[in-house]
């Protein structure tokens, strides 16, 4: 109930702060607001008045996977691809309405073999919105990765199995998204990842995305090791990465479902992204513009009744930074597995009317 009324105060305050416009109660659109907020009945569920408690257990990893262009290499010698291994992060989401928030209470470290060293992590998310349009807004901190690809230049790796381990290697990642589903009116987008919603039948929608971000990898050392440094020519003393991109998404999602309470879901989404970078070598900045690609991918499966729902979930965010000579695809992957119940609750007088304005019925 913490959540609930932490969520009341915000309402509370986004309410005197923007008392006009988008905030205000407006009646006489009312009427035209609330039919583009129709939808089918038949086809999901809404839950605009129950509180839903959720325990998930998710992992976050990471991935930048450096290659280059210049010269020939059979085999393979010159790829490197950092990972980054979070621990196992315990705990419970809260939702109600169209926002939810979600509170880690515990990790237990990664069943991992010797060799990997360690990764030190941060995430945290914040998300809200409805069936019209949801903004996911996300801060990922990953410290210590390890080059899986280790096998192709160190002939000792067989025997130690040691990974090539880059401790002082950072990333932090700060993105904004925002999806549009076209049909919303009998598509459910959330229904396959929180327990918001409950799509009865199968159905399926175009999305237009769009993407905001900052990345920023860096390092005390060059990124590459001394065994494929060579390869790279003048970008091997690169150690550093800044990239502030916007981009423009579009693709499809759908949910089958079996019985009403069985589903299966995925969305893929990709489009161009303006890419302002800039890199770093050793103390040298250079500033470049690029036009590049970005896009996102997810699925889930699990089942989703009146009360109860339990799901797995996978979802790939991606941003190509590639360049004449050099190349880097960078991946924050996110595994989940959620069960959770909705509790009736009810609705405060002043939600009510929140739930009247212009901003709330357009989500």
């Amino acid at each position: 109930m913490k959540t609930l009324l932490i969520i009341s105060i915000c309402l509370f305050l986004s309410g005197n702060v923007f008392s006009q416009g988008w905030f205000k109660v407006d009646t006489a659109l009312s009427d035209k607001v609330h039919q583009r907020a129709k939808w089918d009945t038949t086809k999901y569920n809404k839950y605009h008045s129950r509180l839903i408690i959720g325990y998930f257990q998710s992992y976050r990893n990471f991935s930048n996977e450096f290659q280059q262009y210049g010269q020939k290499d059979s085999l393979g010698v010159s790829k490197n691809n950092y990972f980054a291994e979070s621990r196992l992060v315990s705990g419970f989401e809260f939702s109600y309405d169209k926002f939810s928030i979600s509170l880690g209470l515990r990790t237990t470290p990664p069943k991992q073999s010797e060799g990997k060293g360690n990764t030190k992590t941060f995430t945290t998310n914040f998300n809200f919105g409805g069936n019209i349009w949801y903004l996911e807004n996300s801060i990922r901190y990953f410290k210590g990765f390890y080059d899986t690809n280790t096998g192709a230049y160190d002939s000792t790796f067989k025997k130690t199995g040691v990974y090539l381990q880059q401790p002082n290697l950072e990333n932090t990642l700060f993105r904004s998204k925002f999806l549009f589903f076209t049909n919303h009116h009998k598509y459910a987008f959330r229904s396959g990842y929180d327990g918001s919603y409950r799509q009865l039948k199968s159905a399926a929608s175009w999305v237009l995305g769009a993407n905001v971000s900052y990345n920023n990898i860096r390092s005390d050392s060059s990124f590459f090791p001394i065994k494929s440094r060579s390869y790279y020519g003048d970008y091997g003393n690169m150690n550093g990465l800044k990239v502030v991109g916007i981009s423009a998404n579009v693709g499809a999602a759908a949910t089958i479902v079996i019985l009403k309470g069985f589903f299966a879901s995925a969305m893929f989404i990709v489009g161009p992204e303006q890419q302002w970078r800039t890199y770093n070598y050793q103390g040298r900045s250079v500033p470049l513009s690029y036009i590049s690609v970005s896009g996102d991918f997810r699925a889930s499966i699990g089942f989703n009744f009146k009360r109860l729902y339990v799901l797995g979930s996978s979802i790939t965010d991606f941003s190509v930074y590639n360049s004449k000579f050099v190349g880097l695809t960078n991946k924050a992957i996110t595994g989940n597995f959620m069960i959770g119940w909705r509790f009736n609750a009810k609705m405060p007088a002043f939600y009510k009317k929140f739930q009247q304005t212009k901003f709330y019925l357009a989500i």
